[in-house]
């Protein structure tokens, strides 16, 4: 597990500021309109309520996410496979290869969350199963072309046996993203408290494109995953 968040790591430093650039196409624009909903629109929607605040940003995040990104994530995929045949990917060619994908891919992501979502309903287990063994559904598609419930089996037989590795990188994949988020955090908003500032609309992008840029690390973290399970595989 700590094998794979380190190359995860390794492959995120050397190609920061390609996977940087890729990532922002979605969510620079992102967070500057959700930044502006939370600073000037919202609080007057809910009255100041922290949490009915909380749950309108949310929803526009997750909107901005289930909309763009398809995008973004398929580029990076698709950058990463080619940063493993040792080949030098551009920004273009990986935007370019995700555009042709992204609709395939938001179809299948589609499809495999209403499943995922009915395991959770039934019982919190056979959904955190079913989101294990449809982990690796993003790479499938981008780089195997399938979609719907080919790529569904194609990610069950790539995770069989190692979905509960996978769940235990994940786990403390977010866990050092979390950390790693506060101490951004302190530090970007420590001068902000010196002062008596509360909300400053240029030091809450930078917080929000830092934490979106290293939101890449669990998709590379995924693909690495798919990557060694493919090489695993017999040659047929």
């Amino acid at each position: 597990m700590i094998q794979k968040i380190r190359e995860a790591i390794g492959l995120f430093a050397s190609n920061f500021v390609l996977f940087s650039l890729i990532v922002l196409t979605v969510w620079l624009p992102g967070s500057i309109m959700l930044i502006y909903l939370r600073l000037y629109v919202f609080p007057g929607m809910t009255g100041g309520d922290e949490l009915r605040m909380t749950m309108q940003e949310l929803r526009v995040s997750q909107f901005i996410e289930g909309s763009f990104g398809t995008l973004y994530v398929g580029a990076l995929i698709h950058a990463l496979a080619q940063l493993k045949q040792g080949l030098n990917p551009t920004y273009r060619e990986s935007m370019t290869h995700a555009g042709r994908k992204c609709f395939k891919l938001f179809g299948t992501r589609f499809a495999t969350g209403l499943i995922v979502v009915g395991g959770l309903i039934l019982f919190i287990v056979p959904g955190v199963v079913l989101a294990l063994r449809y982990a690796l559904i993003d790479a499938a598609v981008i780089l195997e072309g399938v979609e719907g419930s080919k790529a569904q089996k194609v990610s069950a037989n790539l995770t069989q046996g190692k979905r509960w590795k996978i769940l235990g990188t994940m786990i403390l994949t977010y866990l050092g993203l979390f950390i790693s988020s506060m101490i951004v955090s302190f530090i970007l908003y420590l001068p902000l408290s010196l002062i008596g500032q509360k909300d400053n609309f240029g030091i809450e992008l930078i917080y929000q494109c830092i934490a979106s840029i290293l939101s890449a690390l669990p998709i590379i973290v995924l693909f690495l995953f798919y990557w060694d399970a493919k090489n695993q595989q017999p040659v047929v």
